[in-house]
């Protein structure tokens, strides 16, 4: 586990007694741990503001207090900051040995789809994008390329190929498993890694494309069968895996951390994963202290940490990590401001001065609205200077539009709950995957990704191409489903299950049901935009364009994980924060 192991036995003990003394109220002094329990917040006075602006009452989220002792935190990360360090000469030799391997595999091309597979699994794509670019390119023009009748190497080699954007037919690379009655053999059942292998491959399929359709429940209905058959434990295990999500649909991190537990392949590739696990970055949202100053939002620093981490975890994004975290944090504050807290009349002023964003003509807003637009020009400024810095390229009027596009977007929704009305489920989803907050934080990741901007790649950006709209859907839709219980409670703006089901009548079972296919479509409309022909954008933007969707699946896959859910999300940081990437 590493030198701060001792903290999980006082982390056990916080997370047990957490629901008992958050409700008495104790006051106990405790031993160093990066769990604690933060004493309740004052909400700030209404200083400075017309007396017609001053509500009678505001709603409360009834958020819980954060369990995390930032001073600890601040203590661990700044360790591993140290340790990656001389870590970085070891990586570079591994990563030169891995080269070696790879080019001698030019020939065997299912010893070299099973290296991509486990170094993409693994999360170290980043690091040998162009030998993998160069080694599908050649297998991709080999006319040998599938293994004859080997269902596994087909799978993997259409899963790998279509997620780096070549052209290849379901029909095509399937098309010998399928007998004259248009049906897969049955010789092909008792196949478990074939069959596996398909059915991780059937999530890539675009719309229309009905033999994946066909694959996928082929494939899960013989592994629900024969699962609990396998000899094989570590097989089995990956079936059980694959049936609760599959891989296309989770985190990276995540992949890469079940595979590392199981990996017994190459020995540099082992090493280099686990370097791969090391933390650099520091604490930086002391800067913005919002939440002692305001104290109405959520206090989830370490969370939204965790989530920057999940959704651009390669060693070499920094910088744009903890950029992103900063985003998310003042999407998540904003998004309560909105949902919660604010007047509609305080909302309608807070949404000019960010359409006009001058910090010479706030004094309108109320004094705390004050605090969080100065804190979001300030935060906006300092990104737009260091990537100027790093790249020439001018992008504060990039990174306001995302603002701006999503305090509209939030405005929408406040005045639908302030007027008591109810939108339809397609007025709904036009603004709810703008308001989803996605695209703010894309646009911020993007200008840290690269160091050169091409106009097509920076007109997909202005105008939503479809990859990252399709994206937002899929977030929002998600998110509404895991979100949907507290935020009525809380009596929230309609969101698109309670805007179906007063548009068409229906059940609350009927519209979650519906929200599923609607789900099932925008994957395949997002991976005909991402992978069919030539999107404007890198891979490995598109990849954390992806991740937007995959954290939402995990925070919100069971509930709304943001509020209540900590068992999973609070052994992630633990194993992060002891660099245990067998946790």
């Amino acid at each position: 586990m590493g030198r701060h192991s001792s903290y999980l036995p006082v982390i056990a003990f916080h997370l047990i007694c957490a629901p008992i003394r958050a409700s008495m109220g104790q006051e106990k002094a405790e031993p160093a741990s990066p769990l604690r329990f933060a004493p309740a917040k004052v909400l700030p006075q209404f200083d400075e503001m017309p007396a017609q602006l001053q509500p009678t009452s505001r709603r409360s989220g009834n958020y819980l207090p954060t369990i995390w002792d930032y001073d600890v935190l601040e203590s661990l990360l700044n360790d591993k900051a140290h340790d990656h360090a001389r870590n970085q000469e070891v990586e570079k030799m591994l990563e030169d040995d891995i080269r070696k391997i790879m080019r001698g595999l030019q020939d065997d091309h299912s010893a070299l789809l099973s290296l991509i597979d486990d170094i993409q699994k693994l999360g170290m794509s980043y690091r040998f994008e162009e030998e993998i670019f160069e080694g599908l390119e050649r297998l991709y023009a080999s006319k040998k390329r599938n293994g004859e009748d080997d269902l596994h190497v087909t799978a993997l080699c259409f899963r790998i190929l279509r997620q780096h954007g070549f052209p290849v037919s379901p029909d095509e690379e399937f098309g010998r498993f399928i007998d004259h009655e248009g049906k897969f053999l049955s010789s092909i059942c008792n196949d478990i890694r074939g069959m596996l292998t398909m059915y991780e491959a059937s999530y890539y399929g675009f719309e229309g494309e009905d033999l994946l359709d066909e694959a996928n429940a082929f494939a899960r209905k013989h592994l629900i069968n024969l699962k609990n058959k396998v000899e094989d434990r570590e097989l089995a295990d990956q079936i059980d895996v694959a049936l609760e999500l599959p891989m296309h649909h989770r985190l990276p991190i995540h992949v890469a951390k079940h595979t590392f537990r199981k990996y017994n392949g190459n020995a540099s590739l082992h090493e280099l994963a686990r370097l791969n696990f090391e933390l650099s970055e520091l604490i930086w949202w002391r800067h913005l202290d919002l939440q002692n100053r305001l104290g109405f939002s959520r206090d989830r620093i370490v969370e939204i940490f965790h989530a920057a981490y999940v959704i651009a975890s390669t060693t070499d994004f920094s910088d744009g990590r903890k950029a992103l975290a900063k985003t998310i944090y003042l999407v998540c504050f904003i998004d309560d401001l909105y949902d919660v807290y604010g007047s509609l009349e305080e909302l309608r002023l807070f949404t000019k001065a960010i359409d006009r964003w001058d910090v010479n003509d706030i004094d309108e807003l109320p004094g705390y609205m004050r605090t969080i637009f100065l804190a979001l020009c300030k935060t906006s400024d300092e990104m737009a200077q260091e990537v100027l810095k790093k790249t020439g390229f001018n992008c504060l009027s990039h990174i306001k539009e995302g603002w701006r596009d999503l305090c509209k977007a939030f405005m929408v929704e406040a005045e639908w709950y302030f007027n008591k009305e109810v939108p339809t489920f397609k007025d709904f989803l036009d603004n709810g995957w703008r308001s989803i907050g996605s695209i703010t934080c894309i646009n911020v990741i993007y200008f840290y990704l690269h160091n050169e901007f091409t106009q097509a790649s920076l007109d997909g950006l202005n105008n939503l191409h479809d990859a990252i709209r399709y994206s937002c859907i899929l977030a929002r839709v998600v998110n509404d489903l895991g979100t949907e219980q507290n935020e009525q409670q809380r009596g929230d703006a309609a969101k698109s299950i309670k805007s179906y089901v007063h548009e068409k009548g229906v059940s609350i079972k009927d519209a979650r049901k519906h929200m599923k296919g609607v789900i099932k479509g925008n994957w395949k409309m997002y991976n005909k935009a991402a992978y069919n022909g030539a999107p404007p954008f890198s891979r490995a933007f598109l990849e954390l364009v992806l991740n937007f969707t995959r954290s939402n699946i995990f925070w919100y896959g069971n509930g709304d994980g943001l509020v209540n859910h900590y068992d999973q999300i609070i052994g992630d940081l633990i194993n992060m924060l002891g660099c245990n990437p067998e946790g």
